[in-house]
Parts: C-alpha cells; structure tokens; sequence
C-alpha cells in the first residue's frame, strides 16, 4: 500500500476516536483501498492362568492369585507391580505365532518383564473390507487387506519383530458397552504404549509410494541443500521435487488427529521399507524451500520445460498458496522437545496445532490428544465419549467444557489468555476457547491461522476465588484502561503492515504514547527471519526513527527503503489476521497508550464499553498479557481479543481487583 492514498484517501476512516480527551486533539488519516528397561519392570509373583475376560487381564492380581508360590509382598513391590501393570499394554499380537495374546498370557511368556514391542501407526484410507484374524475377536476395519499382509511380512522378515501393539487388533473394536468401557480405560495409556515400544511402524496412506518418495528426499537433502550446493545449477531436481515433498507431506498420515500424538510420541518411526523416517528433514526441507528463501528471493525459478505449480509464486511476498500441506506448523519439533523435556504438551498448543487436522468424529479431537496431555490437564472419559460414534459435536463440547472448568477452578487462566473464540456461543459460554475448529482455519484464506497462541501465558494464574454459572465465569480482575479509539480491522501481509505502521506514525504525531506497540514492533523485527542477527539493532533503530518521521511520506519512505513492512510480515506476533491497533487511557496518565491487540473481527470494539483487563492476581509488572472486553451488561463482560502487556504499565496502574462476570 502506498503512502499516498492512506493519507488522501476518503472512503474509511483508518482509524477513528470515540472522543477525544481534553488535552488530546488528533488529527485523523483515511485511505481508500528405545523399549522399557527389562530389569527395572521385574516384579514378584507368577502362575496364574490366561484370563478369559480382557478386562481382568488388566487388572491387577491379588497376592492369593500367585500360583501357590509363597511370596511376602511389601507396599514397594506391591507399587512396582502396580506400576507395571499400568504400562504393560492389555494384549500384545505375537507375530511368531499369529496369536493375539492377553497381559497375563504374555507376561508370564517373557519371565514377567514388558517385552520388546513394535507399535504401528497406521491410516487406513477408506473402509472397504473387515478382516478376520484368529484369535481376534472383532473383525479389524481396513481399506486394503495387502496393508495388513504389509505390517506383518516386516514383522515376520529375518524374525525382526516378536511382539507387536496396533489399536485395531489390541483394544476391542466391537460395537459393545464392553469395548466402550475398555476404550475409555485405554485411551489414556497412548503415552505409555507408544512411548514404551521400541520404534513405530509408520504405514501412510500411500505406502507404496510413499517410501520411494522419502529416500528421494533423503538423497535431496544430503546432496544438495545440506552440502549447500549451488540452486541454480540444481534448479531442474530442486523444482521438480517440489512434487515429491508436496506428495510426501500431504498424505493423510500427517493429517490426523490421532496419528499426531502417534507422530509424537515414539522413540523413532521406521517406514515398511525398513527406512527411519526422517520428520526434522521434512520440516528443514519445507524452510529451506519456502522460509529459507530460496522460493522467497527468487533464487530457485521455474527451469525451461519445468512442471507448473499453481501454488508456487517464486519471489513474491507469499511463494506458496498451497493449502494445507505446506504449512510448517504441522511437523513443528517444539512439540517434540516441549515432550521429551516435561513428559506432556500443554493443551491449548495441540489444540491449536490440531485445528486443521481431521478426524472422524468430533470428540475425537481431545481424545485423540490424551497421551500427550498431564494428568492434571485430563478428566475422566466415559465410555459413551469413548465410542464417539456420532457426527454431533455434544461430547466433544461436553469434554471439553470439562477441561476448562478444571483447570479454571485450580486457578490457571490460560483458557482466558488465548485468542480462540467462538462467536455463536450461548450466553454464558463466549469465555470458553473454541475447539471445534472452524472459525480458527478459514478455508477463505489458505494457511491463514484466525486464533492467536501465547505459550508465555500457560502458568499465569488467578488466586482468587472464582466460579462458574450459567451466566458465565465469576473472576475478579484488574482494569487496565479505557478504549478510546480503534483502527479497522487489520489483516495478513507488507499491505496491511502499513495500515499499523500508518496508526502508529499518527497516534505517534498526536501526542498518544506509542511505546508499548514500537516496543512489540521491534521485537517482531527481532525475530524476522528476514532480518540477519547482525542487522537487528540497527533495523530497531531505523523502525522508530521512521514512526517519528515528520511526515507520514518520510516514514513510508524510510520504511520502503528498509523493507520494514516484509520483514514485520515474518515477525512474531505480528502477523496474521484479526489485528486491531488500539488506543486506550489509563487513570492518572494524560496521554493514551497505544497497542496491537488481537480482536476477532465479528466482535468490534463498543466505544465507550470496552476495556483492557489483567484477569490474573500476579504482580502486574509480570503479567504477559491482557484481554479486551466489551461491557455487555450490569458488572458482565464480553471477551473479544487479547493484547500484549506492557510492563513499565503494569508498575504503576490500579492493584485492586473488581469482581465481574465474563460471559
């Protein structure tokens, strides 16, 4: 966007004032357009026969049960053999004999140790057939049984695997209460299972092809983008690979809810080729093609006679349009290391890692995520949950109202401090993140994210009592400040770039004080990829000379000259959709604020009613962020956004808190 028409434009106001303070007069701009240690699971006490009910294999023995041994069991053991049970997987299939086999049977086989195992990950396509195992008691839904016939010839080739765990084959999948109730027992042990085996088959939608695929890319990355060879006379392979990395990344394996926490979760993945498959290469591949700039400056260019993409854009602020399968978040190893470091993942980050995956039933959504989850993060799954045999949204939404209230109730308020909403709730129900997930991916824009994460926020809490009603949730919070005046609503791209860094130079020229949002501008420039580490001090500096130009053409010519509005583009908090910059008054303080906050863009800000509120009772100087309200009725607020807070506010405002109610 040029300077020119945001200056001289007449259709919208940019930005507009509900009224402005006595001392305050602005002047307004428009424009127009590894397995389980065996010896560590020893445990005293064997004997006892193969259960015939499944459920009492998973159950605990008595010391009576000990097949006649006399053996003492103290509380330590009694706890180790507890323990064991806990992890040891209900039924393991013994590949060597093609014989399903229950927890006692094969505990009392492998000396009372959980044995070596392979666990499979599979996605299955569209059901075509049940098949029939022996010794299986449920026919096994399957698009192709040569799959099966795939699984278990790697598993019998040069005797490589004994034991073997696949949901399909080792939690009852029959339509009975019993397979409800065991599911809902089972469900929450996918940590201990996949963690405990010792590598996982991973067998995508296309395993035919698939493997081919990635050993090509193997070659790829160790040639070519590794080795740092040069792209232009590699352009011919590196363009026509584009195919195999889209083909690659796009199969349904990486795009479900229930092989994300399978993608997570093990040790290692082998393909059915014998190949590991190698998930960080994928993700380095996709920077390097997209983020790492060689799409993105131009350096990779469509050779003589190469295969048109309609996707690929080299050159242009956005290279790839692709829809899904070119988004980076999607094999994000944050995840992985958030796993390995604390022995869970936080909630709001899967389900915001999760809202484009698919999933058969709605429920699916939570309970596809429960072995990544802490044990304080989950409730209990009944067993009508557990079949989620339903297109209806109710037990997803019933789960989840579980799990807010939950952690709502022990005082974390990360259920407040993320940008998630649902805009149709019911009354009393708009505080409740959404996770249902359409509103948070629009298909309108491809890749473009409507909710905002903020992983700083997880451990903020509010130590204050609080209670949930039908009218909503009953919290006292802090009030910040009053909204004065709003930009519109702002969206993704070096074009709407402009429009913040328009308010920000007016607001700036008006005498509002800017800092809190030059502070949030820079950090963004901070963490550009497209700003080399060197170059960060000195493009911070450039940034606020600009914003303080003396006129609204020096800026933008400052800012042109630097790139600013691309850059900002790749910043952290930044970019995206649903922005508003925002200018607020804080009691005792003559001149406004001004900030960058998220707001949903069917909730406006009301003048006049709509206010910044810290909803923890930390000290305000700590605090990460605030969310924007709107007043919608005596002492009840609406939570529209949120908006990064800025310290050297928190030491001097208000520390009483008022009790509201959010709805």
């Amino acid at each position: 966007m040029d300077s020119e028409p945001i200056a001289q434009g007449v259709h919208e106001y940019l930005f507009t004032f509900r009224q402005a303070p006595q001392t305050f007069q602005p002047v307004l701009i428009t424009e127009s357009d590894g397995h389980l240690d065996s010896e560590a699971l020893r445990y005293a006490g064997s004997g006892s026969q193969p259960a015939e009910d499944p459920k009492a294999a998973a159950e605990p023995r008595s010391d009576d049960d000990a097949g006649g041994i006399d053996i003492e069991v103290n509380s330590e053991e009694r706890n180790l053999r507890e323990n064991i049970l806990a992890k040891a997987p209900l039924r393991l299939y013994d590949c060597e004999h093609d014989v399903l086999k229950d927890q006692q049977t094969y505990l009392q086989e492998t000396g009372h140790v959980i044995p070596p195992y392979l666990v499979v990950s599979q996605v299955w396509g569209e059901i075509k057939h049940k098949m029939i195992l022996p010794t299986v008691e449920w026919p096994i839904a399957i698009s192709d049984p040569t799959k099966w016939d795939m699984i278990l010839g790697y598993c019998k080739a040069d005797k490589r695997v004994k034991w073997m765990w696949m949901d399909a084959i080792c939690i009852n999948q029959s339509d009975s209460p019993e397979a409800d109730k065991e599911k809902a027992i089972e469900i929450p042990k996918m940590n201990h299972y996949y963690r405990g085996a010792t590598a996982c088959l991973m067998v995508p939608n296309d395993y035919l092809n698939f493997p081919l695929a990635h050993a090509e890319l193997v070659d790829l990355s160790c040639n070519i983008m590794d080795a740092n060879a040069s792209v232009p006379d590699n352009a011919s392979r590196i363009w026509e690979s584009i195919a195999v990395l889209d083909a690659v990344i796009g199969d349904e394996w990486f795009w479900r809810v229930w092989t994300y926490q399978e993608f997570l979760l093990p040790n290692k993945h082998i393909l059915p080729d014998g190949q590991e498959l190698r998930v960080d290469l994928l993700r380095r591949l996709l920077d390097w093609y997209q983020y790492h700039k060689i799409l993105r400056n131009g350096s990779l260019k469509k050779p003589q006679g190469g295969t048109d993409y309609d996707f690929i854009h080299p050159g242009k602020e956005w290279v790839i349009s692709a829809p899904r399968n070119w988004q980076t978040r999607n094999l994000r190893f944050q995840m992985k290391e958030e796993l390995e470091q604390n022995g869970h993942v936080n909630l709001i980050s899967l389900i915001w890692q999760i809202s484009h995956k698919q999933s058969m039933y709605p429920v699916d959504r939570l309970l596809g995520l429960y072995g990544l989850l802490s044990d304080e993060e989950k409730v209990p799954i009944s067993p009508s949950e557990a079949s989620g045999r339903s297109s209806s949204t109710a037990a997803l939404e019933s789960m989840w109202a579980r799990v807010i209230a939950k952690a709502i109730m022990s005082g974390r308020v990360w259920p407040l401090l993320h940008d998630s909403p649902e805009p149709d709730a019911a009354d009393g129900r708009h505080w409740i993140p959404h996770i249902t997930a359409p509103t948070l991916w629009d298909e309108r824009f491809p890749g473009a994210a409507l909710a905002g994460l903020y992983p700083e926020t997880i451990h903020h809490r509010n130590q204050e009592d609080m209670k949930i009603t039908s009218d909503g949730l009953h919290i006292a919070v802090r009030f910040i400040g009053c909204i004065l005046g709003t930009s519109i609503n702002i969206g993704d791209g070096g074009g709407e770039m402009n429009k913040i860094i328009a308010c920000t130079w007016f607001l700036t020229a008006n005498g509002c004080n800017t800092d809190p949002i030059i502070q949030q501008l820079k950090h963004g420039l901070a963490t550009s990829d497209m700003v080399p580490s060197e170059e960060i001090e000195g493009s911070q500096e450039a940034l606020s000379a600009a914003l303080h130009a003396n006129s609204l053409d020096d800026c933008f010519e400052l800012m042109e000259e630097m790139n600013f509005a691309r850059k900002l583009t790749y910043g952290y908090e930044i970019s995206g959709w649903n922005k508003r910059v925002l200018c607020f008054q804080i009691e005792g303080h003559r001149a406004p604020f001004v900030v960058l906050a998220w707001i949903h863009c069917s909730t406006p800000p009301k003048m006049g009613d709509c206010w910044i509120v810290d909803v923890t009772s930390e000290p305000a100087q700590t605090v990460h962020r605030w969310i924007v309200v709107n007043k919608v009725g005596p002492k009840i607020f609406r939570k529209i956004g949120t908006v990064r807070a800025w310290q050297p506010i928190g030491a001097t405002i208000n520390q009483s808190s008022v009790p509201i109610i959010l709805d």
